[in-house]
């Protein structure tokens, strides 16, 4: 048993304070107005760090564009009728899933003994969210006050307000005023990477030495969104807020314990350590039947998690940064090992797929356009892909709390249908996204790995992606402009950690 436990708090190396000079706001940490990284030092010492306890915590305010603090009251129109005539939810939303730590675009783990980069996690954000989505159902995500993230999940058309992105004196009883240390929302979330969710870790010469951890920040387009993909900005002149407003981060502390260990302890301490890495790899679908490739060059390879994303999708406001939905149209994939089927012998399809004909009084009619059904998701026969995508994502096992079920389809099926018209208000809902992709398994439930060095990992996806088919969305089949969609796939390995050397073997 440990000696002793001891909590820290450690702010950033680079801190730079808000400060609130009457209405305007300057510092903080922000990708556009003040720090774009983080960056946090973990002190050599003969100590542990408790990795399962590290939490980035702080708060977020909302700046307008004159640096002033976006409020509740701020301006009248801005209220939560969202403008003149949409209503609901606010015009600035979070990503559903994830909330907070979508501000995070990758974060880099160095060893203070010789500034060796040990752990880099690309595109942190989109495989966090998605994680996330597959850990927690509907009603985990109802919190007073939200959840810890403030993160809305799939009741974010709901919850997705104006007090999520500040707090007012008028409504908060504790604010008494804009420079109030209780300004901005309070959030607490995990750093999940492969270093920082392992045993805990040995801060001592002969180990780690120290961690230095630095956290680069997305881009504001990245994080906020609409609340509608299409609106009559003539006519609500404030439903596009989030094109305009950037977050601000303060008070920002990396907390967590030390463990003081015996000297039994220290002596029985592991020289090297596994890891649970994953690795981002980018790629596109360009036509109907498209083909893609990789070539890892990782020996202890897992599962492949591919996800999908318009080819605008990235880096706009107007949309949605955790819309991951199967490319458009999807009839059919084929996964591959040096081009022989694996690990599924057959070519996975969807029954019934937007092409499938309809059966009525049990005579076959035709096909049907999808956009006339009221039960969209009832031509998406998808379920033996979501469970090779749940257990591509989660190590070979199926999701015991998910947000990914039928009712987010349906609905994220209805909202890419919604077809915009010239002076038309609240069209494709953004607080309605979808969280799936194609993966495949390799662990089989049972730890089991494949070698892909120097060998290929192929998939070959047959789908409506821009071939402008009238039953599929006119927001997302290429009939008016091209719209390729961006690949984007995580490879969930094994790495080896040598603590002596700090060389990691892949």
């Amino acid at each position: 048993m440990p000696i002793v436990k001891k909590h820290f708090s450690l702010s950033p190396l680079n801190d730079n304070p808000v400060v609130m000079n009457g209405a305007n706001i300057t510092g903080g940490m922000s990708h556009k107005d003040g720090f774009p990284t983080i960056k946090f030092s973990i002190p050599q010492q003969e100590a542990l760090v408790e990795t399962s306890t590290l939490h980035l915590v702080g708060q977020v305010l909302v700046k307008e564009a004159d640096n002033t603090l976006f409020k509740e009251t701020h301006v009248a129109a801005d209220n939560l009728s969202n403008g003149a005539t949409l209503t609901n939810s606010s015009a600035i939303n979070y990503p559903n899933f994830g909330g907070i730590k979508n501000v995070i675009d990758k974060v880099v783990i160095q060893s203070k003994k010789a500034l060796v980069e040990i752990s880099s996690s690309i595109n942190y954000s989109q495989f966090e969210s998605l994680v996330e989505c597959y850990h927690y159902n509907k009603d985990d995500y109802i919190h007073t006050p939200l959840s810890r993230s403030l993160a809305g999940g799939a009741n974010a058309t709901q919850t997705n307000r104006r007090m999520l992105n500040a707090v007012d004196s008028a409504v908060v009883n504790s604010v008494t005023g804009d420079g109030d240390k209780h300004t901005g929302q309070f959030f607490s979330i995990r750093i999940n990477t492969d270093l920082l969710n392992t045993l805990p870790l040995h801060l001592g010469e002969g180990y780690m030495g120290g961690l230095l951890i630095t956290i680069h920040l997305a881009p504001d387009t990245a994080f906020f969104n609409t609340r509608h993909r299409s609106r009559d900005v003539a006519a609500q002149a404030n439903c596009n807020k989030a094109q305009t407003v950037n977050y601000v981060l303060k008070n920002l502390k990396l907390e967590g314990r030390y463990v003081i260990p015996t000297q039994q302890e220290l002596s029985a301490y592991p020289k090297m350590a596994m890891l649970n890495s994953r690795l981002n790899l980018i790629n596109d679908v360009q036509s109907s039947i498209n083909s893609s490739a990789y070539t890892p060059q990782l020996q202890f390879i897992k599962s492949m998690v591919n996800l999908y994303l318009d080819n605008d999708q990235t880096n706009n406001s107007e949309k949605n940064a955790n819309n991951f939905r199967q490319p458009v149209g999807h009839k059919a994939n084929q996964q591959a090992k040096n081009g022989l089927r694996f690990p599924f012998d057959y070519k996975t399809e969807l029954k019934p797929s937007f092409e499938s004909e309809f059966v009525r009084n049990g005579v076959f009619t035709g096909t049907i356009a999808p956009a006339n059904l009221a039960d969209k998701a009832s031509c998406m026969g998808d379920i033996e892909v979501r469970k090779q995508f749940e257990r591509a994502l989660l190590g070979g096992i199926e999701p015991y709390h998910c947000s990914a079920d039928y009712d987010l389809l349906q609905a994220s099926l209805t909202e890419d249908y919604d077809a915009s018209a010239p002076g038309a208000n609240g069209v494709g809902d953004n607080t309605k996204p979808n969280a799936q992709g194609i993966g495949a398994d390799f662990s089989f439930g049972m730890g089991g790995i494949q070698n892909f060095v120097n060998q290929d990992y192929n998939l070959t996806i047959e789908s409506g992606v821009n071939t402008g088919n009238a039953n599929l969305p006119a927001s997302r089949n290429g009939a008016v402009t091209l719209n390729p969609h961006l690949q984007q796939t995580f490879i969930r390995h094994a790495s080896q950690l040598n603590f002596a050397n700090l060389v990691k073997v892949i």
